[in-house]
């Protein structure tokens, strides 16, 4: 297949040949009753790319910038853990495809390898994820591990109890 894709359909329909099932059902799966999901899914639907006919489009520029850091375009790869499910390099393949793309990677913590290994693998700017579950003193750990590993910036999530299964 062409690595042009003209739908975000093509991109699913690609990743679902390339993978084995059961990183597909990770990938395509949610936690719970997967309601969160489905609403997601719903809401990126509505979302439609037309295409520009009849006008010049030789010089449209999407790139913009974030915390100071140039991005290509306005998007963002979100914190996914387990990434090595789907490269044996996890998350340094993809802080690496980020860089390489000109886009920001959120690197979640629950991802192989090491939030150092995965800094280390790429000079890109990369933003640290972290879960807030109570425990003080492995936050701030995390915090000093992150920043002394060169994140230029931090997302919290703070929205579950536990981590998911």
């Amino acid at each position: 297949m062409s690595s042009e894709f003209l739908s975000n359909e093509e991109i699913v329909q690609e990743a679902h040949r390339r993978l084995p099932q059961g990183p597909w059902d990770y990938l395509v799966g949610a936690s719970e009753s997967e309601t969160t999901m489905r609403r997601n899914r719903l809401a990126f639907d509505r979302i439609a790319f037309r295409p520009r006919v009849m006008i010049d489009v030789s010089s449209v520029d999407t790139s913009t910038s974030f915390l100071g850091h140039d991005m290509r375009i306005p998007v963002m790869l979100a914190p996914v853990g387990s990434l090595q499910v789907f490269d044996p390099e996890g998350g340094a393949a993809v802080a690496r495809a980020a860089g390489e793309f000109g886009t920001l990677h959120v690197v979640s913590s629950v991802t192989q390898p090491s939030l150092e290994e995965i800094s280390a693998a790429t000079d890109s700017a990369k933003i640290f994820q972290l879960y807030i579950h109570g425990d003080w003193e492995w936050t701030k750990e995390m915090l000093d591990r992150a920043k002394q590993a060169g994140y230029k910036g931090l997302c919290i999530t703070a929205d579950t109890a536990t981590y998911s299964r």
